[in-house]
């Protein structure tokens, strides 16, 4: 997995925006249209919307990097490393489809694609082992992203990572080897929690609280 492609994918389209701040204007745009569950400052409203949107962006490839650590670290890379490849894919594909990029508005929907794809198959496990694989809580912030990108659009992309991980999880034979069961019914929560804790740094800049506790 090429991490520093996608940052480096970032900081261009950054660079990009601050030119033509197309996030900006679709933040503008879409405050009064946000569900009314989410609460935003009075003041510096769309600034405020507009830093927690190029954080949630940003904190893609050091998401997918603590993920690709830590389950090195765990033993089980070999059955996280392909969600990791489809995220990157997705991530990219703006630039290897030859798509002009102008703004962060338009890896938005990939940054959200690629939280809710890790989130999916978190549920998964969690139907699997009765809990989490990964104690990171991402629901909050993937349901504010969900309002800005829009009901019809959000949904559309939820169904896309619903049917990519259901397939995987059922095609794949990696998901169904001995090796995985052992990892589910014997693994220790303590040192798995232990192990992310490390990557605890990545809520800093969210301004979205990512809770480690022994129930995940």
């Amino acid at each position: 997995m090429d991490v520093q492609a996608i940052r480096n994918l970032i900081s261009r389209v950054k660079e990009l925006e601050a030119q033509n701040e197309h996030l900006r204007k679709l933040m503008g745009d879409k405050i009064e249209q946000l569900h009314h569950t989410i609460e935003l400052p009075e003041e510096n409203t769309c600034e405020t919307l507009l830093i927690f949107t190029i954080d949630y962006i940003d904190h893609v490839p050091d998401f997918l990097e603590a993920l690709d650590e830590a389950s090195y670290e765990a033993g089980i890379h070999s059955f996280i490393a392909p969600f990791l490849d489809i995220a990157e894919e997705n991530f990219m594909s703006p630039v290897t489809q030859g798509q002009a990029l102008n703004g962060l508005d338009l890896l938005l929907d990939k940054a959200y694609f690629a939280h809710r794809l890790i989130e999916e198959v978190n549920d998964q496990y969690l139907l699997k082992a009765g809990s989490t694989l990964i104690p990171m809580n991402m629901t909050w912030a993937n349901l504010i992203v969900h309002s800005i990108l829009g009901e019809h659009f959000a949904n559309e992309l939820d169904v896309i990572v619903d049917k990519t991980v259901d397939q995987m999880m059922r095609s794949q034979a990696i998901y169904h080897e001995e090796k995985f069961k052992e990892f589910i019914h014997n693994r220790s929560a303590e040192e798995w929690i232990s192990i992310w804790s490390r990557w605890n740094c990545l809520s800093n800049n969210l301004g979205i609280e990512l809770k480690f506790t022994s129930s995940a």
